[in-house]
């Protein structure tokens, strides 16, 4: 995206630029749930939408945006929380009606979260939950064969057109006076979009010296997509020239509980696109 890997958001990015766009120029979007991972349940259509057309539009600070959305949403899921009234109508009659959802989204997933912290959540919805879910055998079997159905249509999808190793995610770490509980590197981007399916593993020797291995992924669907980008067969796909970035290279409980991997590549810092060294996140 803008020609550099941007798979890792750190702290809080703010939605509010994303709102001022043009909500005629999502109708015509269609929602792409492979970008979800299930969170699609948990969003109406025109939050899907606006996350997919943020997390195809090449803009850091969109990209930013839409997975700080998701992280909420996240929140909600885990509570079984779908769409009210308010934010399933939010987007009709009202010109602000991009931003009175997202607010809506991060209320809903602020308070989702405090429930968690609180261990009181889901103790009211069970007898409902009870009485809602309990369909007959044969509506529960036709069911089970759309769902296997559509994981089959997912999963030829998938292979056709493989997702990139390292995707978007948006975190939030507690700051210590040494810096977060996460090790970074300094590492080189080589301007190709096969990097995007490329494993990268930092190891560390008995003496202390820290290796860099990068292993890329093979397969048909990623090699019609890195072909695309390539100016003969069997190439890298190179788009840009090389560009220094920052990578984590080790991960602690905090940081692998939301999902972090070693490889991933910093992209914002407290809303900020960073363009820094891993130093400069020790400071």
């Amino acid at each position: 995206l803008s020609g550099v890997p941007k798979s890792f958001i750190s702290r809080h990015h703010s939605l509010h630029d994303g709102a001022n766009d043009k909500e005629g120029a999502l109708v015509n979007m269609r929602p792409d749930t492979t970008l979800m991972n299930g969170l699609e349940f948990f969003m109406t259509d025109s939050e899907q939408r606006f996350v997919t057309s943020y997390l195809v539009s090449g803009d850091a600070s969109k990209l930013a945006a839409a997975t700080e959305m998701l992280h909420y949403v996240s929140a909600l899921s885990r509570q079984g929380i779908t769409p009210n009234s308010k934010r399933s109508n939010s987007f009709y009659g009202n010109t602000n009606s991009m931003m009175g959802s997202i607010r809506e989204v991060i209320r809903e997933g602020n308070e989702a979260r405090r429930m968690e912290q609180e261990g009181g959540a889901g103790t009211n919805s069970a007898g409902v939950l009870a009485e809602m879910f309990v369909p007959l055998a044969k509506e529960k079997r036709r069911n089970r064969e759309q769902m296997n159905l559509e994981l089959k249509k997912q999963f030829e999808y998938m292979s056709k057109f493989p997702l990139p190793l390292r995707m978007p995610k948006y975190a939030e770490l507690t700051a210590h006076k040494r810096g977060f509980s996460l090790t970074f590197r300094d590492d080189t981007w080589d301007g190709t979009v096969l990097d995007a399916f490329c494993k990268i593993s930092v190891t560390k020797s008995l003496l202390g010296h820290v290796s860099v291995t990068k292993l890329n992924a093979q397969s048909r669907g990623i090699r019609s997509i890195v072909d695309v980008g390539s100016s003969k067969p069997n190439g890298r796909g190179q788009i840009d020239t090389s560009r220094p970035r920052v990578i984590v290279a080790s991960i602690s409980a905090e940081g692998g509980q939301q999902g972090i991997m070693i490889g991933d590549v910093v992209s914002h810092i407290n809303g900020s696109q960073f363009y820094g060294s891993a130093r400069d996140l020790l400071q």
